[in-house]
């Protein structure tokens, strides 16, 4: 029973923080960065073959090119 209470309360925690953890998403894309999630997708599966970990302090940017004006 114990262990039950203990195994309860793990993932009652892990899903508190990964729900906190995504309010910096909309930050970001609220302030024009769109970040590009294929970079992030490639360089994660890269790090976990290699039994790595990746901590994103700033996810990176879609570039985009500048329009180019004729006028």
């Amino acid at each position: 029973m114990r262990s039950l209470a203990m195994g309860m309360a793990i993932l009652l925690c892990l899903g508190v923080s990964a729900c906190a953890g995504t309010a910096g998403n909309t930050r970001n894309n609220a302030a024009g960065n769109d970040i590009d999630y294929g970079k992030v997708l490639a360089v994660n599966q890269w790090a976990a073959r290699r039994h790595a970990t990746v901590v994103w302090i700033q996810y990176p940017a879609v570039r985009r090119e500048k329009a180019h004006n004729d006028g």
